[in-house]
């Protein structure tokens, strides 16, 4: 019985990834960009690769950039979510996705992270790789969160608090493991960001 009950969970869970995906391939291309991006500042947007993964976990790129950022809609029947990130974690979120697509749940791709990371097979990102995220039960809802990998930094050692404390200041989560990051919210439109300055002639 309890192994009919972990198959159904997690042919539910392929289920919705490919529900999800089936329902973003529906998005005209340009809409998939247009909403994969909307995590990052306005300035960053034009710049940015976007990838769309199939119901396999396979990443199929839709636009290629050149400011080594790439975006990407995670979003499941269930919720909204977009994330876009430095180039170095590129190998990471392909890994979770194709684990993800296969039906294994959190706590499976997780583990196998770590192992991947322990054997070489994946390489961590460096201090400071960014990370861009909106979320919410729906779009309309999403609220945006910037995350900065500070791995095996304490946040005492920032002068961060290692607790979130309200809505809009900052803190570090994982604070001194390999996994340590400091969480930004952002209180904002992304919309809002002004233009960089024009440059120099």
């Amino acid at each position: 019985m309890k192994g009919l009950l972990t198959m159904a969970a997690a042919l539910a869970l392929t289920a919705s990834f490919a529900g999800a995906a089936s329902a973003r391939g529906a998005m005209s291309k340009e809409d998939q960009i247009k909403t994969a991006t909307s995590a990052l500042p306005a300035a960053l947007r034009d710049g940015a690769t976007v990838i769309a993964y199939d119901s396999k976990g396979l990443p199929q790129v839709l636009r290629q950039g050149n400011n080594n950022i790439f975006c990407a809609n995670l979003s499941t029947a269930e919720s909204f979510s977009v994330t876009c990130r430095g180039e170095p974690l590129r190998a990471a979120l392909d890994f979770q996705q194709k684990a993800k697509a296969e039906g294994k749940d959190q706590k499976a791709i997780a583990a196998e992270m770590d192992a991947a990371y322990a054997s070489g097979k994946l390489t961590r990102a460096p201090a400071g790789s960014m990370m861009y995220g909106r979320s919410g039960k729906t779009q309309a809802e999403a609220r945006s969160m910037w995350v900065v990998l500070m791995p095996n930094v304490k946040g005492e050692d920032l002068g961060l608090p290692t607790k979130r404390m309200n809505a809009s200041s900052p803190w570090m989560m994982r604070s001194g493991t390999p996994g340590a990051h400091i969480m930004m919210p952002q209180t904002a439109s992304m919309d809002d960001m002004p233009p960089p300055p024009p440059k120099p002639m």
